[in-house]
């Protein structure tokens, strides 16, 4: 393989052989990787604070023995510190990231899903106060990326505007969105104003959202994650 420089997100590292670490990165233009930094665990090393997890990162790779990519250069574009000296910001972060890393498979297409982890860690470490609405727009842009996007314009059944309906509205997982009142009384039923900030959401508006909408949205969000990837996530039961 000829070396390539790439910009990625660090997502995770794991110890290996006595000096050295695999690190798990979200490159812009390669994709999900895994790529090898040799010595990285010496104390003399200098590449270490530059390959912590949430970095933005410039990367130079080349293929190193046994076919494995192997980090030969790094620079550091934004460590995101401040996310990663708060703990209720950081296990945020660490579900984010964890979900994104097992629902990626390695290589392919990822630039989509790397611009939008970029934007999400951008606007939870300039307005960490809101960093649970940021989750919340991940969340809904991620499961749109990968094939299951959310209706919140009309009912599934009816097709009228769902903002007009009320009081309730019920949530179709599986078909990913909802049902009014006048079609079904069925399922976990939510308020049109959460289903409008949920709008909101998916037109990139990020508005101040009070604690008990935010907290349907996030039942409405763990559902579908539940439905369409069917994978126990250990950061958010830290939540």
């Amino acid at each position: 393989m000829k070396k390539v420089n790439t910009v990625a997100v660090v997502l995770k590292s794991i110890n290996y052989k006595d000096s050295d670490k695999i690190y798990t990165l979200l490159s812009k233009d390669l994709g999900k990787i895994s790529a090898i930094a040799r010595g990285v665990r010496k104390i003399s090393s200098r590449r270490a604070g530059n390959l912590d997890t949430l970095n933005l990162v410039k990367v130079g790779l080349s293929e190193g023995l046994g076919g494995m990519r192997q980090i030969d250069e790094v620079s550091g574009l934004n460590s995101f510190r401040k996310l990663k000296n708060d703990y209720a910001l950081s296990t945020q972060c660490s579900y984010v990231v964890e979900l994104l890393h097992k629902t990626t498979e390695e290589g392919g297409n990822a630039e989509a899903a790397f611009e939008l982890l970029v934007k999400f860690l951008k606007i939870a470490s300039r307005f960490p106060e809101n960093v649970i609405l940021a989750v919340r727009f991940f969340e809904i842009h991620y499961l749109a990326l990968m094939g299951y996007g959310l209706n919140t314009e009309s009912c599934l059944r009816c097709k009228s505007d769902l903002v007009k309906k009320g009081p309730e509205l019920y949530l179709d997982s599986s078909r990913g969105g909802f049902i009014c009142g006048d079609c079904s009384h069925h399922g976990l039923s939510f308020s049109t104003q959460t289903v409008g900030k949920l709008r909101e959401l998916t037109e990139n508006k990020l508005y101040k959202t009070d604690e008990k909408t935010l907290k349907d949205i996030n039942t409405i969000t763990s559902a579908l994650i539940d439905e369409h990837f069917g994978i126990r996530i250990k950061s958010r039961e830290l939540l």
